[in-house]
């Protein structure tokens, strides 16, 4: 299927979960994640924070877990002109506002090197048995990954299970290491 097919199907279908559903999909996958936290044991993670509004996987808990567990946490901050993120700081005391597309950001960033991250939890909406992921068109997690100097986890997080294949991928995707769903992590 391709990607433009896919994005629309999947976004109908997590609009079509009920709240409740999407609560306990929602918690099982951070506490996927939170297992493999503890088993990679990363000193520096990137992770999303949901856009509510696009009914995202809330990633609060696996946040809070890392803070707790002296886990230093980056969070995106896009740049529209260009097409990219950056990692600002993310603790107990960091202001959020709402940026382009409602997308959570701190107001005040503190930047972090991305050769301090170790991992990196992407949202998708959708990804295949060979990690490629759809996410919501723009790109800009591939040209994330792409940026980075070391190998760093790729980890995607799911609210559905994998599809056979994304027919149109290109050399600027940039697949998955891990991708976590309710019931099974995925490697790739």
């Amino acid at each position: 299927m391709r990607k433009d097919l896919i994005r629309k199907k999947y976004s109908d279908l997590r609009n079509e979960l009920d709240s409740e559903d999407f609560r306990f999909i929602s918690d099982k996958i951070c506490n996927q994640v939170i297992q493999h936290i503890q088993k990679s044991k990363p000193k520096t993670i990137h992770c999303f924070l949901p856009i509510e509004s696009k009914l995202e996987l809330n990633t609060l808990p696996i946040i809070n877990y890392c803070l707790h567990n002296g886990i230093k946490v980056a969070v995106p901050v896009s740049d529209f002109k260009t097409g990219t993120l950056k990692s600002a700081i993310y603790n107990h005391e960091t202001t959020l506002g709402k940026g382009q597309y409602d997308i959570p950001e701190p107001k005040n960033p503190v930047w972090v090197d991305h050769n301090e991250i170790d991992a990196v939890i992407t949202p998708l909406l959708a990804f295949d048995l060979k990690g490629f992921r759809v996410g919501y068109g723009k790109g800009f997690y591939d040209k994330f990954f792409a940026s980075f100097n070391k190998e760093v986890s790729k980890i995607g997080v799911s609210l559905f299970d994998p599809i056979s294949e994304i027919e149109n991928t290109d050399k600027y995707d940039i697949p998955l290491n891990f991708c976590i769903t309710a019931t099974k992590t995925y490697t790739f």
